[in-house]
């Protein structure tokens, strides 16, 4: 079983008779929406990796499934198990500065000894005019990303020595949470489905395909992958298979896609990329030079 599978069996189960399991974070009472995500040496991160960088992954994996239901966060809840008890002293001050970062307050926790270190954050947001869940693409929406993805891989890649890209080797740890685009879409109209790019665009957008039971395509014509150049890589491949960029992944309504990009643009000063469309079907796709193409899923998956 993997984690996916995992995650659906959960979906399926008695324990989610209110509905709460299969997305970003659960709603409660249609006001909380509550996430959480664990870390864990060597699996997340490396023994080498500064702590501060492990603490900002932290909070920004977990604030972004928050902003990517629309929702504002408010409030942490943080777990701590250490191999040595100098690392509780040593964490505090990213601790403060990722709650001022993200303008959270952090209100309770725990912590214990442990063989590796693992850091867990639960986040508790308040919920925009709407809850933007996964399963709400609808036929002819235009699909749009925050920002564009692929250098997240090639800096993991650093990290782990498989090669040596042009690129610093922890850049990916130093990806922001979109946490005020969340919050303006939450507040909008015509957004029909969001979620964020935390296994890959590929993974994602399949996931909002499969939720919502369509077809998603790419269009290869729309995309500009001139900024992986440099990197000397498959483009396309990159921007289909980074993980844990953070970027938000939605769909709106095709009558107000040019409206709301504009006024995105005008209020928060983000260009958001319209990268494909939703069609009646299932599975993704990616189209170019007219023809249409399977995408073979690739991403990161626990218990691979």
């Amino acid at each position: 079983m993997n984690e996916f599978d995992f995650i659906s069996r959960l979906e399926k189960s008695e324990l989610n008779k209110n509905r709460f399991i299969g997305d970003d974070a659960a709603c409660i009472y249609n006001k909380l929406l509550v996430s959480k995500d664990i870390l864990v040496e060597n699996i997340h991160f490396l023994e080498s990796t500064p702590l501060e960088y492990v603490i900002h992954k932290l909070f920004t994996c977990n604030i972004s499934d928050e902003a990517s239901m629309g929702a504002v966060s408010k409030y942490v809840l943080l777990g701590l198990a250490v191999k040595d008890k100098s690392y509780l002293d040593m964490v505090m001050p990213f601790i403060e500065k990722e709650c001022r970062l993200y303008n959270v307050e952090l209100i309770g926790g725990d912590t214990s000894s442990s063989e590796k270190n693992m850091f867990s954050l639960t986040v508790i947001g308040e919920r925009g005019k709407n809850i933007i869940y996964r399963n709400g693409a609808c036929e002819g929406d235009i699909v749009f990303i925050s920002r564009m993805t692929g250098k997240c891989r090639l800096s993991l890649e650093n990290e782990l020595n498989q090669y040596n890209h042009n690129i610093d080797k922890y850049y990916h740890y130093q990806v922001m949470a979109e946490d005020k685009l969340g919050a303006y879409l939450g507040n909008i109209e015509d957004i029909t489905s969001m979620t964020d790019i935390s296994d890959s665009l590929s993974v994602d957008l399949n996931n909002i395909a499969l939720s919502s039971n369509k077809k998603a395509v790419i269009e290869y014509n729309k995309l500009d992958l001139s900024y992986l150049d440099i990197f000397h890589v498959d483009n396309l491949e990159y921007f289909l298979s980074s993980g844990e960029e953070f970027s938000l992944l939605f769909t709106v309504k095709k009558s107000s896609a040019e409206k709301v990009k504009s006024e995105i643009y005008k209020n928060l000063g983000i260009n958001i990329i319209p990268v494909g469309r939703i069609e009646t079907g299932s599975g993704l796709y990616l189209e170019k030079g007219g023809q249409m193409q399977k995408i073979n899923l690739s991403g990161y998956e626990h218990f691979k």
